[in-house]
């Protein structure tokens, strides 16, 4: 994974061919590029500050970017608790807390905790918790990592007017969009087609391109919807290779260019090689 520094500086991220691990591709001018690995500590910056409640919004690797986070912070000695405002799927019961002792017992084992309730029709699945016990158990821990919303495992989504659920605690909102949707038909690759439609002005058959992949991230209709003064960071997964790294640094461009012209910020770019 890489990232770019910040909005506001002329360096790019990349992602290395490698499975796993953060890099850093800075071109600090049109002479000089390099790569270096970085931690996930430098790829997200909050995770060395105090506490946040973060929400995770999008479509193509929500789940495997707050797992990973969820591994790493737990591994550094912080009570990490990860919930959700919509549907996630049912944990391994040894990650599973339906009470606080459940969720200390988790956190003394070293590992991250989940809470959710039970879907009635899918006992596989947790919907939200009920607030009273999801705010409890928020008190206790040093990292809230959210889900809130869904995508049906489609790489691209815009939300729907019900979407998402932020809760008014959340201070940060991680915006994720999967780079496998680039060049893809609006009907194959996005999850709630109608608002895509509407928000690109196009029809169900106009392939994706990195300019409305730029347009979803950046609109209050799209995946800045219901942000309002929280922290943004937008991830883009999937970058597997050089190609789709090249279209992902097109997308992070329009994203800075755009960030410059107007008052509304995103924090970070990350470029992401998640499962």
């Amino acid at each position: 994974m890489g990232y770019y520094v910040n909005p506001s500086a002329e360096s790019f991220a990349a992602i290395a061919r490698s499975k796993s691990g953060f890099y850093q591709y800075c071109k600090s001018n049109i002479k000089q590029k390099k790569i270096q690995e970085v931690s996930i500590k430098t790829a997200f910056t909050f995770l060395a500050e105090g506490k946040h409640i973060v929400s995770f919004v999008g479509a193509g690797g929500k789940s495997s970017l707050i797992d990973a986070i969820a591994k790493w912070s737990s591994s550094q000695g912080k009570k990490v608790l990860v919930t959700t405002t919509t549907h996630i799927f049912r944990p391994q019961d040894e990650f599973f807390a339906m009470n606080e002792k459940q969720l200390q017992e988790i956190w003394a084992a070293g590992h991250w905790a989940v809470i959710g309730a039970t879907e009635e029709k899918d006992p596989q699945k947790l919907k939200m918790p009920e607030l009273d016990w999801m705010r409890q158990a928020m008190e206790l821990s040093d990292l809230v990592l959210i889900e809130a919303d869904g995508s049906k495992r489609l790489p691209c989504k815009v939300p729907d007017d019900h979407e998402p659920v932020l809760l008014p605690e959340s201070d940060i909102v991680v915006a994720v969009l999967g780079l496998s949707a680039l060049g893809r038909s609006l009907k194959e690759c996005c999850f709630r087609l109608e608002k895509v439609k509407k928000l690109l002005s196009a029809d169900e058959n106009h392939l994706l391109t990195e300019k409305d992949m730029a347009a979803i991230l950046l609109s209050d209709q799209g995946l800045r919807k219901d942000v309002g003064d929280r922290r943004y960071i937008a991830v883009l997964n999937q970058c597997d290779d050089s190609t789709v790294r090249k279209s992902a640094e097109q997308v992070g461009e329009m994203l800075i260019n755009s960030t410059r012209q107007n008052s509304e910020t995103i924090e970070k770019i990350v470029f992401a090689k998640l499962q």
